[in-house]
């Protein structure tokens, strides 16, 4: 590899490394440079902005790279070098930063998660048999958080499930996604093509550090409000437009007429209308127009246990929650003040929903619309177990292999995880699996967060590598969740790569069980 001649020997170079080692393995985007700019957990130090960020895979093509810029006047750094490399690198030299980290998958995430289990174990046992005053203060230090990610380098840019479908590229890693959020709030950057991409190109799934910390940092909350600040300058992509019409005018996101939303569960809305019945069961948009059999099971449960319920039919509406993690947020709070008025003025007391997007939107987001619900909220999940514990709901005996997945709105964002796995428990015969991330580790399915509608190819490349990679080595019968949405997303995977696995709704199991 030789240098041509030039009078911008930056240029030159940039265009011999493409040639070299193919285009896109040389980042030169003003976005992508900004985020490697930063290194430390969270992006919390700045060093100078690289000339370029090359993607490498060998050794030798570091070395190749190293000797071409020799001559130049060219610092050469690894972005897995130790941080005091960087904080004592010359700030006057130019920079050429090589990235030849791979990206954590499932498998490195749960080696990982064990390693740090065995670290706290000894560091708790260090506690313990401290000799002195000052060992035992600098090992209780030693077991906090911010200790733990600082000594953990390798893994500054966090878990991202969606990290690999881009080369493991840090622009669309959970830390990148932060500091372009953290950018674009300070004004250090504008809402472009490429920062759009990497910021919707997320399913919010909130997995970003669950690995290192148990502090809850929520980092998706931080994206959503960059998204709100995208919308805010009108760089909206323009299919929100026509989701956002759809939910405030048809009540959906999915621009179905408002008199089909009971059209395969008619007879099942005329018999049970609400009322100011005790309870009202809420379907939710996709369990409606897309998933009528949930309905007509958890009816079937209600009705069997005598419970007082009602359902709106026609007359629900959206919870909006799309609205909201697009960045939609003046229209996610227009449709949250009118649904949440619909509700008072129905005499709502108890709502019960097998959405897990719904459930997560009335107990949490709404909050953060400003606007109250002044009646509980549960997941069928929660009912069903509360109906068990109660002695009015016995289930008979199913045999079979099942494992429960953890939707994200229901499990990391909400804390639901024992519940359905208690309702699984209950019935006799079923043998309850778990996939090597479970709970809080859980892998997204790919259709949270908006991406069905940003990058519908995406969330598909997710949900086929969720069956392929996790699901099917299992040998189950079933998939069991509480989410609609996690629901389509693995049908169409498990259809697609020819498998027979049933995934079920909660309520569809326990309906057999009766």
């Amino acid at each position: 590899m030789t240098l041509g001649a030039g009078t911008a020997p930056y240029s030159t170079l940039l265009e011999e490394l493409r040639e070299t080692l193919g285009s896109e393995k040389v980042i030169t985007d003003y976005e992508d440079l900004y985020v490697y700019s930063f290194f430390s957990p969270f992006g919390t130090q700045c060093r100078q902005t690289p000339i370029a960020v090359l993607r490498l895979d060998s050794e030798s093509q570091v070395e190749d790279v190293t000797r071409l810029v020799k001559s130049l006047g060219i610092q050469v750094f690894k972005n897995d070098d130790p941080w005091e490399r960087f904080r004592n690198a010359e700030s006057e030299t130019p920079l050429l930063l090589i990235d030849s980290r791979k990206p954590i998958n499932g498998v490195n995430l749960r080696k990982q998660l064990s390693e740090l289990k065995e670290a706290e174990k000894e560091r708790k046992l260090g506690l313990k048999n401290a000799p002195s005053f000052s060992h035992w203060f600098i090992s209780l230090l030693k077991m906090g958080e911010a200790y733990r990610i600082c000594e953990s380098p390798d893994l500054d840019y966090g878990f991202c499930t969606v990290q690999h479908f881009f080369d493991g590229a840090e622009t669309f890693s959970a830390k990148g996604r932060l500091l372009l959020s953290r950018g674009l709030l300070r004004d250090e950057l504008r809402a472009t093509k490429k920062l759009i991409d990497s910021l919707y190109s997320c399913t919010t799934c909130g997995q970003c550090y669950d690995q290192l910390t148990h502090m809850g940092l929520e980092v998706h909350n931080a994206i959503t409000r960059a998204r709100h600040e995208v919308i805010k300058e009108g760089m909206a992509p323009r299919q929100f437009t026509a989701l956002s019409n759809n939910v405030l005018v048809n009540g959906n996101p999915f621009g179905m007429p408002t008199a089909d939303r009971t059209l395969w569960f008619e007879e099942l809305a005329d018999e049970f209308p609400f009322k100011g019945n005790d309870l009202l069961y809420w379907t939710g948009c996709s369990t409606a127009y897309r998933l009528p059999n949930i309905v007509k099971s958890t009816v079937n449960v209600l009705e069997k246990v005598d419970v007082d319920f009602g359902l709106l039919g026609n007359h629900e509406r959206c919870c909006g929650l799309v609205l909201y993690l697009l960045g939609l947020w003046d229209e996610a709070r227009k449709n949250a003040l009118e649904t949440s008025e619909m509700l008072r003025e129905l005499g709502v007391k108890v709502l019960v929903t097998s959405c897990a997007g719904c459930y997560y939107a009335f107990t949490r987001i709404y909050a953060i619309l400003g606007v109250q619900l002044l009646f509980e909220v549960r997941h069928t999940s929660q009912f069903i177990e509360s109906l068990i514990l109660e002695d009015r709901l016995e289930p008979k005996g199913m045999r079979g292999r099942y494992v429960w997945h953890d939707p994200c709105d229901l499990g990391r964002h909400c804390k639901i995880y024992e519940e359905p796995r208690n309702v699984l428990r209950a019935i006799p015969e079923i043998e309850l699996k778990e996939t090597p991330l479970n709970r809080e580790h859980t892998l997204c399915c790919g259709a949270g967060g908006g991406l069905w509608v940003f990058n519908g190819e995406l969330t598909e490349k997710m949900a086929l590598s969720k069956i392929s990679e996790e699901i099917m080595p299992m040998g189950i019968d079933g998939v069991v969740t509480g989410c609609p949405s996690c629901i389509l997303n693995l049908k169409y995977a498990a259809k697609a790569l020819g498998q027979e696995i049933m995934i079920y709704d909660l309520t569809e199991l326990v309906d057999k069980c009766l």
